[in-house]
């Protein structure tokens, strides 16, 4: 695993890649389980001990049976987006009208938007005359100080 590890880096110092952190995370785990187990057994072969697995998660998902099973996802999908194109070409045609008009009659706030943002400029301003209250007061203080 470590000499696999190494190899990996070089191949992508070699074409100026970035390795993704999952592979790194991955050959990581191997390279410690590797150790572990050469520790437990120093005549372990993790490739030999990992091929049966290996084999049928390719097998699964990379063969015949994996990429039918794919194919018959992508056709789900398709046809759940097809199911939803109604709908979704009706909302579309909605916030198109919707734009036309507030293109026409410009822009119309909800009077409860109008309060909310009066409030909250409020808040804002209020904070600032406590702020220069604090200032001129600060001011005064140093002043007199400087005075006496």
């Amino acid at each position: 695993m470590a000499r696999l590890l190494s190899l990996l880096f070089e191949v992508t110092e070699l074409f100026d890649m970035q390795t993704r952190p999952e592979l790194l995370l991955v050959q990581k785990t191997m390279v410690v389980v590797e150790g572990v187990a050469r520790t437990l057994d120093p005549e372990f072969d993790m490739w030999s001990a990992s091929e049966p697995v290996v084999s049928t998660w390719i097998e699964r998902h990379l063969g015949p049976a994996g990429q039918l099973e794919h194919a018959a996802d992508s056709v789900g999908a398709l046809g759940r987006l097809m199911g939803e194109l109604p709908r979704l070409a009706e909302r579309a045609e909605r916030l198109s009208a919707e734009f036309d008009r507030m293109g026409e009659k410009g822009l119309r706030l909800d009077p409860e938007t109008i309060d909310m943002i009066g409030r909250s400029e409020a808040h804002a301003a209020r904070w600032g005359r406590v702020a220069l209250w604090v200032i001129a007061v600060v001011a005064i203080i140093v002043g007199l100080w400087l005075v006496f």
